[in-house]
């Protein structure tokens, strides 16, 4: 599409674009474009509160007509073509704007709603009213269209003012899920809905978009009005803080629960920073890193386990002797999750994550305190990495330090013959003397398993210094008998020794492993 520079009636630069095939369509009018943009801005309803977002630039005549009404409010103009740009700058009295208005030529619509959320983040998260040049959106369709699709939902001041009002002033909440399709999401919900609190849900997928998110959360803040926000693992925020800053703009409460390392999801994302969000950790140790990192709420909030779910079940013999095993362990072998950050990581960075893989495998430690272990050169070394490959690093550390920590605590289980239930990894660690098995169905599986599992066996994740991890909850909520590695929140949830069997050194395995096999009797007790 070409765009024509020609002169209106009135001696003003007018500007036609010619199509495929030779049509040509005008962008202003070809006698008085200034008193054309003059009568669409008197008839666009806008109180000056908040973004204009004009869609479409042309020559800027409207563009200066909305700023002539408008001094003191903020203008993004987003433009299709760089050419029309171009023309605009030249033969336009843009030149007479001040910076109150930015000018954006993108080439994509999503490119264009991520500008349009970020300007927002970045000028407070003030509502957005849409100025469209129809005649750019008849040349331009597939441009401008859906980005007003997008906005549409949040354009209106009236809208936004339904976003600001009182909460937990009832006894039963409204409560606003945000469900990233993570298993333990499946159970607050459920849960939830036992309390009878009231439940709203906004689903989302791990690559969308902010503002695909934020168009959602708006229209579901304004159906449900929740007394708070809940999320797990943060699923849903952003790296930019867009969501953080729109719901700090409309004093909306969130509840972040994080039962995985908060370090690799928001260490390195200081704009998620908010006295609206409540953190909450599945593993005490991370505590200070949070308030370090400025988060005012920081709470203590172990796993459990969903007891309709997790229960004693009457199994078929034929179902015990396909299933059972007289000792089993559920769990990945961490291989692939290890070579994934890896492959995130320059070669020369290699060896530094084996020092802190020897580190945390040696002795249960957070990564964070096994970094303060090496020497000044390996300091400096991850100093100059990027944010992304700082968070690759400790992942890798963490996940290949897990790997060797079960593999050695596994081939104690040897010669017992163990069934393990987990990924390919496996094949590559064991050398025969265990059924490998396929990975269990978190629903329809693995309650069965712990059920026909004489002893069930754990060995728990490296990112937890302290915790304990779903299996500790669930086995015994099956009325199934566990071994676990000794964790020091074990002591405030169980009476170690007579709710629960542990180990604090490996060495330890192979005799308790050996003697709650042969007694049915102390299994049963326990």
């Amino acid at each position: 599409m070409k765009p024509i520079l020609v002169k209106s009636k009135t001696g003003s630069f007018s500007l036609k674009i010619e199509l495929p095939g030779g049509k040509q369509k005008a962008l202003h009018s070809l006698y008085d474009p200034v008193q054309e943009a003059k009568a669409l801005v008197e008839r666009f309803r806008c109180d000056g509160k908040g973004l204009i977002v004009a869609l479409g630039l042309g020559l800027g005549y409207h563009v200066n007509e909305l700023h002539n009404k408008f001094p003191d409010t903020k203008i993004l103009v987003i433009e299709r073509s760089h050419k029309i740009y171009e023309l605009a700058r030249e033969h336009s009295p843009l030149n007479k704007i001040n910076d109150k208005v930015k000018i954006l030529v993108v080439d994509t619509p999503g490119e264009a709603c991520k500008a349009i959320t970020e300007h927002r983040l970045h000028y407070g998260f003030p509502p957005v009213r849409l100025f469209v040049l129809q005649a750019a959106r008849a040349i331009f369709p597939n441009f401008y269209n859906p980005i007003i699709e997008e906005f549409k939902s949040i354009t209106s001041t009236s809208h936004w003012d339904k976003l600001k009002y009182a909460k937990f002033k009832k006894n039963k909440l409204s409560i606003l899920v945000l469900d990233f399709n993570y298993f333990l999401t499946r159970e607050v919900k459920k849960a939830i809905k036992r309390t009878r609190h009231g439940l709203s849900i906004v689903r989302g997928s791990k690559d969308e978009s902010p503002a695909g998110v934020l168009k959602r959360l708006f229209e579901a803040i304004i159906r449900h009005r929740p007394d708070f926000i809940l999320t797990i693992n943060h699923h849903g925020f952003d790296e930019e803080g867009i969501l953080t800053s729109f719901l700090e703009s409309i004093e909306m409460p969130v509840a972040s629960w994080f039962v995985d390392s908060p370090n690799l999801i928001v260490k390195e994302f200081k704009k998620n920073v908010s006295p609206y969000v409540s953190i909450f950790l599945w593993d005490k140790t991370y505590e200070e890193d949070l308030r370090d990192l400025g988060f005012e709420f920081v709470h203590y909030l172990p796993l459990a386990t969903d007891e309709k779910l997790f229960k004693p079940l009457q199994l078929t013999p034929r179902l015990i002797t396909s299933l059972g095993a007289e000792v089993g362990f559920v769990g990945n072998s961490m291989v692939r999750p290890a070579e994934e950050k890896l492959e995130k990581l320059p070669s020369e960075i290699h060896p530094v994550v084996n020092r802190i893989s020897d580190i945390l495998k040696s002795e249960r430690i957070s990564y964070n305190d096994a970094v303060k272990r090496l020497g000044e050169e390996d300091r400096a070394l991850i100093s100059s990495l990027s944010v992304e490959q700082r968070i690759a690093l400790e992942g890798a550390a963490l996940w290949k330090a897990t790997m060797h920590y079960r593999l050695s605590c596994v081939k104690k289980l040897e010669s017992f013959h163990p069934t393990i239930h987990g990924d390919e990894g496996w094949h590559s660690l064991m050398n025969g003397n265990c059924k490998i098995r396929p990975p269990l169905h978190y629903y329809k599986q693995l309650p069965k398993f712990y059920n026909v599992c004489k002893v069930n066996f754990n060995a728990t994740s490296l990112q937890m210094v302290e915790g304990v991890n779903q299996r500790v909850f669930d086995v015994p909520a099956c009325g199934g008998f566990l071994i676990t590695d000794h964790q020091k929140a074990i002591e405030s949830l169980f009476k170690p020794g007579k709710e629960i069997i542990t180990y604090r050194e490996q060495e330890e395995i192979p005799e308790l492993v050996g003697f709650y096999i042969k007694n049915s009797y102390a299994r049963k007790e326990v």
